[in-house]
């Protein structure tokens, strides 16, 4: 039997309402309501699993799930840029915000790369499993998986729109991951 993964992207906080670099912000109202309605189209699974951000844990307490949580699928660090206003990043610090659109690190935070190789190291732990698992996770933790599994450059991260509390289907065959874009059975 092969590995069934589900990501789902934890619910919407109030950073990405107020187009905000990300933080550890709490879940908007909307966005619990939501994750209730998804509660129906989830599970079971063989093991869960949840980045160690508040909005991904409270995702998951939300969905009735318990997970374990996983340093490698933590939101990436934005540095200095934590909390502030894309408008104002772009507005200030042009030139650094365009070359973090092609993947370099903002200014004392995390490139796409380095994202990339954390979650790279947990997938390939995942890859032999069994089963049907689930990973709750931000965006941004899954347009790093979605980019390395189709082996595309760091530049294509900003190009892939992860929706809060949408899914994402990967299945192993025990070798090597697939992206699976048919409805999760």
């Amino acid at each position: 039997m092969a590995l069934v993964m589900q990501l789902i992207c934890q619910g919407e906080t109030l950073a990405n309402r107020n187009s905000q670099f990300p933080f550890d912000a709490p879940l908007t109202e909307t966005s619990v309501s939501r994750v209730h309605e998804l509660k129906k189209c989830v599970g079971p699974f063989s093991k869960i699993w949840t980045a160690p951000d508040l909005p991904a844990r409270q995702t998951t307490c939300e969905l009735g799930l318990e997970g374990e949580s996983v340093p490698e699928l933590m939101e990436p660090s934005y540095g200095s840029w934590t909390s502030i206003p894309i408008k104002q990043i772009i507005e200030q610090e042009h030139e650094a915000f365009q070359c973090w659109l092609s993947g370099d690190a903002p200014p004392g935070g995390e490139n796409i790369a380095q994202v990339m190789a954390r979650t790279r190291t947990w997938l390939s732990q995942r890859i032999a499993d069994q089963g049907c698992q689930c990973a709750i996770v931000s965006s941004a933790v899954i347009r790093a998986i979605v980019i390395q599994l189709l082996d595309a450059p760091a530049s294509s991260f900003q190009l892939i729109d992860i929706h809060p509390l949408s899914m994402t289907l990967l299945r192993s065959n025990g070798k090597r991951w697939h992206l699976n874009l048919t409805p999760f059975s």
